[in-house]
This record gives structure tokens, sequence and C-alpha cells, in this order.
């Protein structure tokens, strides 16, 4: 369950050992009840039932419910180009129904009317900082991404409350993007986090936090894009953002330069 991930850096050690133990057998819960499960995970039945209200259900039968809704449908297929595609139709589907327009709509305007923004992330979160970063310098918007740990801190001692830094973090835990942020939110500049888990150093370090699905839903080890979810929230972003005409002006007058460019070269290397 999507609220069972995103409080899980605020459960206790107890309750972790039993969210564990639903994310492993998922697919098996529908067929236990709430006893067995107090003693496969050496727990009460209270604390079942404790747990199942800290994660927003009324009662274990409404937790086994709302987990049937996500499992009725387990890929048994042995066919790797199947698999794929329904972890991606899964992993799309999960980040969808966890998106809040009304926090996707606040970033977009605050990313419009920001003076400068920066995006922070090591790692394959770094890539899609990238990525990003060279969508929004189409659209004329001052952007840059900052992959490296010493100039994420460089960077953000430098920003004031014109400034917006968009943190990337699956984990919520990566010490360099956290200083970063804390750096920045100190100097005044808004501050934004993509992340997996509410309730860490970076959430509570954000205006706002978009929050995607972990990959550890899929049970599916071979399965590696970390970045699926956060370039889908990005698209989004992206999408919202060309809804201006005159970011998307831009973007087309850029496209149109790289195109008149690359063909006026491929010209040239014709004419003998």
């Amino acid at each position: 369950m999507d609220e069972l991930q995103l409080q899980y850096r605020n459960f206790s050690m107890k309750e972790k050992e039993i969210a564990d133990y639903i994310i492993r057998f998922k697919n098996t819960i529908h067929n236990i009840n709430i006893r067995e499960l107090a003693e496969q995970t050496h727990s009460s039945t209270s604390t079942i039932t404790r747990f199942c209200r800290k994660i927003k259900c009324d009662s274990f039968v409404d937790f086994k419910i709302r987990l049937n809704r996500e499992t009725d449908d387990p890929d048994v297929s042995d066919d790797s180009f199947s698999k794929v595609r329904n972890l991606y139709t899964d992993i799309v589907n999960a980040t969808a129904d966890m998106l809040q327009q009304n926090q996707i709509e606040q970033v977009v305007q605050r990313i419009k009317s920001a003076q400068r923004v920066q995006v922070y992330g090591l790692g394959s979160s770094g890539l899609s900082a990238l990525e990003f970063k060279y969508r929004l310098m189409r659209m004329n918007i001052n952007i840059d991404a900052i992959t490296d740990s010493h100039m994420m801190i460089m960077s953000a001692s430098l920003l004031n409350k014109h400034d917006l830094v968009i943190g990337l973090s699956n984990s919520g835990l990566t010490e360099e993007v956290i200083d970063a942020l804390a750096a920045a939110r100190q100097n005044g500049a808004g501050t934004i986090s993509i992340t997996n888990y509410n309730h860490t150093k970076l959430t509570d370090l954000s205006d706002i936090s978009l929050f995607t699905p972990s990959m550890h839903r899929t049970g599916e080890p071979r399965f590696i894009n970390s970045q699926l979810a956060i370039n889908y929230v990005l698209d989004v972003i992206t999408f919202l953002l060309l809804e201006d005409t005159e970011l998307l002006r831009n973007r087309e007058n850029t496209l149109k330069a790289f195109y008149h460019k690359t063909n006026q070269t491929a010209a040239e290397e014709e004419t003998p």
C-alpha cells in the first residue's frame, strides 16, 4: 500500500517488521486472519490493529480489502517482455495515484516565478536532474542541475528567497542532498523534494514533497529502473509548464534553431 510506504520511516521497530512481512508476502495476506499475522510477526492482535490505524485503515479487514485491490492480478508470466510492461504499468499507475494535483500545480507556479531553479541529485537521481535541466533550459528557465556533493553546498550557500531548490532522493536519506537543502532553506530559498518516504529529514526540510512509489513494491530484484517514478513526476511538471504559451514558444524556438543548424551541417557535408 502506498500509505504503508509513506509512513514507513515513522514506524516503530515492531511496525517496520510487520510492514516488511506484508511487503514480502503481500500476495498471500488475504488468506490469513489477524491472529495469524500476529503470530507470523511475533506481535499481538492489538499491535496489528494499531498498525492498521496508523496507515489510515479502520481495521485489519479494511486493510486487507485495500491491499487486495493492489494485488488482484499478480504477474505470473515468465515472459520478460510482459513482466517489464506490467512493472512499468504498475509503477506509473501507483505514481499517478500518489500525486496530488494541487501540489503539482504549486510546484509549477514556483518554478515559473523563481529567479533561479537548482535541482540536486546524486547517482541515478543526478541523471534525472540533468534531464530536467535540459528540458527547462529550452523553455528559457534559469535552471542548473548539481550532481556533485561539494558543488551542492557551494551553490546552496549562494541562494536567496527568490530561488528554488528541488531535491531528488528515492530514500529521502541522501545526506548530501539533505545538507544542501538545509543550506538553501537557511538562506530563504524555496525547497521541494521528490522522494519515496514521508517523515524524513528531507521532507522536514521541504516546503512541498511529491511522493513516488518505491521499487521494493515490485518484488522483482531485476527491475533496477529506480528513476521511472521520478521521471514520471518530472514529465507531468514539464507538461504543465508547457501549457504556458511563452514557455512553449521558447522551447519551439530552441528546437527550430537546433534543427536548422543540424540541417545546415548535413547540407555542407553533402556538398562536393
